[in-house]
């Protein structure tokens, strides 16, 4: 699932190819959104967006008069965006962005049987893969979507730093006391944007036990999340990688640090999937075991689990 830092990427994107111009046309498969435009399309068509921003994994456009557009790409989904006319050079300051949202192809006639919503301006487009969540509206998204209003402070805020004060105090509401902390930082609610890969960076480097019930959390950790969420984030989002750049250089240089020397991909992280190979910090091996990701009882709530990924000695885990 792509968590804040990609989402953040598909937001610029999307702003940089839509911001300023009219909507041609605006188009949705998803069952409430078409059924919006069905009755109200011809209230946005003509109308500037205004601009594009994410929300942790969430990602919005305001539009002209009050509407706006929102989707969730959950797992599989994502954006691609395109020119209308001809191919136009990629902009040096884009050069983070996915090759995916690259503006040098033509908008497509023919619709695929993934795609989910077309939102096409003068010179450009944006069109939406198989996400699932697609709306589109008018009024105050926060009020009128789903899971938006309760969002915890965005991992990577636009103005200002992260609000770390904020993040504290909902993650130390009575109801999360008895969550272990790897599992409380998937929560929306508690923080905006971490999701699997984060989540484990995010821990190895305060060298925390993803295990430790968040009763059990002390000051000194707390800080640490607080600082080190935005900070990997902003790294992630940036030079898509958590990996500092001198662990970077060391793994591509020592191939028992990889699982196949030469490829940089396996190079982007400090613990995230790289199971079995030695820890950069301490050389003991990285290891991963599934983790509840709800408390087990939780009212109305299924118990799942994903993948931590870990350093048992770094982070004091004592594997059952």
């Amino acid at each position: 699932m792509p968590e804040g830092p990609e989402v953040r990427k598909y937001a610029d994107a999307l702003h940089s190819v839509l911001q300023g111009r009219r909507i041609v046309s605006l188009e949705a498969r998803t069952r409430e959104a078409k059924k919006w435009l069905q009755q109200n399309e011809r209230l946005i068509v003509g109308r500037r967006v205004l601009r594009v921003v994410s929300h942790g994994k969430h990602l919005i456009g305001y539009i002209h008069g009050g509407f706006y557009f929102h989707s969730h790409l959950m797992m599989w989904g994502r954006w691609q965006t395109f020119g209308t006319s001809s191919p136009k050079k990629k902009s040096a300051s884009r050069k983070h962005l996915p090759d995916y949202t690259s503006r040098d192809e033509i908008l497509p006639v023919e619709k695929d049987r993934r795609e989910r919503a077309r939102i096409v301006v003068k010179d450009g487009a944006a069109i939406l893969f198989s996400a699932p969540i697609f709306n589109v509206g008018k009024g105050n998204p926060y009020e009128r979507i789903e899971n938006l209003g309760t969002l915890g402070p965005d991992v990577l805020p636009y103005k200002g730093n992260f609000n770390s004060r904020e993040f504290r105090r909902r993650l130390l509401l009575p109801e999360y006391r008895d969550v272990t902390i790897g599992a409380a930082l998937l929560n929306q609610s508690i923080v905006a944007g971490l999701g699997n890969y984060l989540r484990a960076e995010v821990l190895f480097q305060c060298r925390m036990n993803p295990w430790k019930r968040v009763r059990e959390l002390e000051k000194v950790e707390l800080n640490c999340l607080g600082r080190t969420a935005p900070e990997l984030s902003l790294r992630s989002y940036t030079a898509s990688a958590t990996a500092p750049d001198a662990d970077r250089a060391r793994m591509i240089s020592d191939p028992s640090l990889v699982y196949q020397p030469g490829r940089e991909y396996g190079t982007r992280h400090m613990v995230y999937r790289r199971t079995n190979l030695p820890c950069l910090r301490c050389r003991e091996t990285i290891r991963q075991l599934r983790q509840p990701t709800y408390t087990s009882g939780e009212e109305g709530q299924e118990e799942r689990t994903r993948i931590m990924y870990f350093c048992p000695g770094c982070q004091k885990v004592d594997e059952q």
